[in-house]
């Protein structure tokens, strides 16, 4: 029975420990120059199977960057930071900006980097018929880097992180192939989509959405003459 209950013991530290975060120092030498710096990092358990990592491209370093509310320094673009699949959160120079990961190794370039985009969602039914519903091709995405959106004759300038786009559609109803082509100095992404356009597919959403306003603007206009 004691052997039992040392056993019990035994395996809920070790199940407990694989959940407990730890702070230590280390030493980590980066490129050929052996600059050595030293950094406080946090350890979590993390799913082997969800691990991604980021590495920052800066003109200049050292610089201070935000990671999920946690300051970090960046002391050189060989310097990984380990962290969890899906979104993260990162503050630089006073700005947020929101990235999608995926069991990878991204760069994330605030200055210009080879695009790497994660397309996460476009319009795959538009209908322009002046509804105010699926009118124009919504496109959702996540960059690396800056870079300029080249489609449909069109142009749009990306931003690092999320980005929300529309445009115009001028075309026959009908399915559509066309590629989205992310520009910038250091390289080209290509994205292929497909969409279909169908203006018969009209909605209520323009008339609701103007009723709701309209009672809106009557409800504040009554108090105020009231």
């Amino acid at each position: 029975m004691k052997k039992f209950i040392i056993l019990i013991f035994c395996l809920i530290t070790i199940v407990s420990f694989g959940y407990t975060s730890i702070n230590f120092n280390f030493l980590i030498t980066f490129g050929s120059t052996n600059t050595t710096y030293s950094q406080i990092v946090k350890l979590y358990y993390i799913d082997d199977s969800i691990i991604s990592t980021i590495t920052f491209n800066f003109k200049k370093y050292p610089q201070k960057i935000i990671i999920d509310n946690e300051e970090f320094i960046v002391y050189s673009k060989l310097q990984k930071f380990i962290t969890g699949s899906g979104k993260i959160n990162i503050k630089y120079n006073n700005k947020n900006y929101e990235f999608l990961l995926n069991n990878e190794e991204l760069i994330i370039g605030f200055e210009e980097v080879e695009p790497n985009i994660k397309l996460y969602y476009y319009t795959k039914n538009i209908s322009p018929n002046n509804d105010w519903y699926n009118d124009s091709l919504r496109l959702v995405l996540y960059s690396n880097t800056y870079c300029t959106l080249k489609i449909l004759g069109f142009e749009k300038y990306i931003y690092p992180g999320k980005n929300e786009l529309y445009i115009p559609i001028n075309l026959k109803d009908g399915n559509y192939n066309t590629s989205l082509k992310f520009i910038n100095s250091k390289g080209i992404y290509t994205k292929d989509i497909e969409f279909k356009i169908n203006r018969n597919k009209k909605t209520y959403t323009k008339y609701i959405i103007l009723s709701i306003l309209g009672l809106f603007i009557g409800f504040i206009g009554y108090n105020i003459i009231k």
